[in-house]
């Protein structure tokens, strides 16, 4: 009896209802809701059982309880009964691999044709999971085809010998597509997983059995392209990790054996230096390249395995593309031509995130840097040591000027390292060591890129000074500042110290002098310029710059000066002790006495 034929009861007028009447409904009425849920648990138990008639119709219409709770039975969980009998048709599915076998054994059908007949077998299961009716038929016949068909390709290569090392290759990865497409049509995370897993296991046991290292590294090349691509549709970015760690230890290995010296080719199957070349490009094009197209069409932020992901290329891919050019002696010029392009469009890949907002400018920063790696790292390939360092410093003076144009305080720190790349290849640094260090004094004058390279400084630190914003200087700004600074303030010293004593040979006092005086003068300038353009930052140099002159006044001047030199360096030493940190004061904070009152 349904609740709805319950017809309200009422009293007569003026006549009160029974005693306890109200009371005896609300019992009627829960105990009729307890009875519609058994009957629709009922008949749903009846439904799902095979081979039962279908139950008569009821007087009245089945109602849903109104309260809220749990059937007695939820047909969407599996019983133990159904798990237990998909294990068994896994079991079954399997006989009939080691039937295959057992055939092959006998000599009954021939070896290559048992091994086609089982890779048919694995693959027949597969498809029939992708037809599969429920997700979880799906899945257990799927991991019966993964449980016949790597175990054979493994058995195959290194036991029989049947598959040569490339066919091995081609069939993991076919496998893998397979299984992949049923896990993605079916939406099963964990049997991709495990078919990812089982193939680039196998992969990397037939690869060390066979010694053939550069088809299953081009097979974990494709297979990291596969699971890259495919995590982007679903979010399971954690299985691009195993493949992208595969595809490095694949090209890592490879790249080590080709440019290994005295590596026998009989040893290893096919290895070759020109396709190691190919392959280790390949790694960076291909992970670098997907990464760059996914953030320009989708403009996301880019993320930390991208991160992780293209430090590791640039080691293991460029890194062993340059050890393999120089080991075949083929050179790096077109090597560095390529990296240079790549460099070209990295920061064009930029320019779309050339905007200050705060989801873009990470992407703004990857590309820009991974655009400044390439430069330099091609640069030095093609281009000569003068050329180079020229272009760097001309390359440091753009970034500058973009910095300040776009506002973007990255390429501040951009600009110091295209600078300080500039002066290390122009051997500005070294001859500036030379010069304050040497103690036959300086002969050489300065390379025109050395002088290049200083030009290039002063026009850097000029234009920062000239249109600077009204931004503070940030933590990641003043190191680049303190390096442009700091090395601009060498050049000059040592230019400075060549002029003096440059092209003759000066008796060792003088030379300790002219030193002395030209470290005193700078650690004036630089306390000057710290208290009169504290944007540069420069008062940090000015101690560490009296401790170093301190030291060569001790072991230097006292050491070989005369009494002449000894009296010009004392001056200008004890003068430079008294002004620098006089100028280094804050002109804006009173000078106050030891009780704290201010000084008159």
């Amino acid at each position: 009896m349904s609740t709805a034929q319950v017809p309200p009861l009422k009293a007569s007028p003026g006549e009160a209802p029974p005693v306890g009447m109200e009371s005896r409904l609300s019992e009627l009425v829960q105990m009729v809701h307890g009875l519609e849920a058994r009957v629709e648990a009922l008949e749903a138990t009846l439904q799902a059982t095979p081979g039962r008639p279908a139950p008569t119709a009821l007087p009245f219409p089945p109602t849903r309880p109104r309260t809220e709770e749990a059937p007695l039975l939820d047909p969407s969980l599996p019983s133990p009964t159904r798990v237990l009998g998909l294990i068994g048709r896994v079991c079954l599915i399997l006989g009939g691999a080691y039937l295959i076998r057992t055939l092959v054994d006998a000599g009954t059908v021939p070896h290559g044709v048992g091994v086609g007949l089982g890779l048919a077998y694995a693959a027949t299961w597969a498809i029939l999971g992708l037809r599969a009716r429920r997700p979880l038929d799906a899945a257990f016949r799927t991991l019966a085809s993964i449980l016949i068909a790597y175990p054979l390709v493994v058995e195959s290569s290194t036991h029989f010998g049947i598959l040569a090392p490339g066919v091995a290759a081609f069939i993991l990865v076919a496998a893998a597509g397979l299984h992949a497409v049923v896990a993605w049509r079916r939406d099963l995370h964990a049997v991709l997983w495990m078919a990812t897993l089982a193939a680039l296991g196998s992969g990397f046991i037939v690869m060390m059995a066979q010694r053939a290292i550069e088809p299953f590294a081009a097979a974990f090349l494709a297979l990291g392209a596969g699971a890259l691509w495919l995590t982007y549709g679903r979010r399971w970015h954690g299985l691009r990790w195993p493949t992208a760690l595969a595809a490095d230890a694949g090209v890592l290995i490879l790249t080590l054996l080709a440019a290994w010296p005295g590596v026998s080719q009989s040893v290893y199957r096919g290895l070759s230096q020109n396709r190691a070349l190919f392959l280790a490009l390949a790694l960076a094009a291909i992970y670098i390249g997907s990464f760059a197209v996914r953030m320009l069409q989708r403009r996301r932020v880019v993320n930390a395995f991208e991160y992780i992901q293209t430090a590791l290329v640039l080691l293991v891919g460029f890194g062993g593309a340059v050890r393999v050019s120089l080991a075949s002696g083929s050179g790096t010029a077109l090597l560095g031509a390529g990296v240079s392009l790549a460099g070209v469009g990295c920061y064009a890949a930029a320019v779309p995130f050339v905007d200050d907002q705060e989801e873009t400018r990470a992407n703004f920063n990857f590309f820009t840097f991974l655009a400044l790696i390439f430069l330099l790292l091609g640069g030095s390939f093609v281009l000569p040591p003068p050329v180079f360092a020229t272009g760097c410093g001309v390359l440091g003076l753009v970034a500058m000027l973009a910095a300040l144009r776009l506002r973007r305080k990255v390429l501040v720190y951009q600009s110091g390292l295209y600078l300080t790349a500039s002066a290390l290849a122009s051997g500005l640094g070294a001859w500036a060591l030379h010069v304050f260090m040497d103690p036959a004094g300086p002969t050489a004058p300065p390379t025109p890129a050395g002088l290049a390279c200083l030009v290039a400084l002063f026009a850097t630190l000029a234009v920062f000074l000239a249109r600077r914003p009204p931004d503070p200087v940030t933590v990641l700004m003043r190191p680049a500042v303190l390096v442009m600074g700091a090395l601009a303030a060498v050049g000059l010293g040592a230019l400075g110290i060549w002029a003096c004593c440059g092209g003759r040979t000066p008796d060792p006092g003088g030379l300790a002098l002219a030193r002395t005086l030209v470290l005193s003068a700078l650690a004036i300038a630089l306390a000057w310029l710290g208290r009169r353009v504290p944007v540069l930052e420069l008062r940090w140099m000015v101690y560490p710059l009296l401790a170093v002159t301190t030291l060569k006044f001790l072991f230097e001047d006292l050491a070989q000066g005369r009494p002449l030199t000894l009296f010009l360096a004392f001056m200008g030493f004890g003068a430079t002790l008294i002004a620098a940190p006089r100028l280094l004061r804050n002109p804006a904070a009173p000078e106050t006495d030891e009780d704290g009152e201010d000084a008159p």
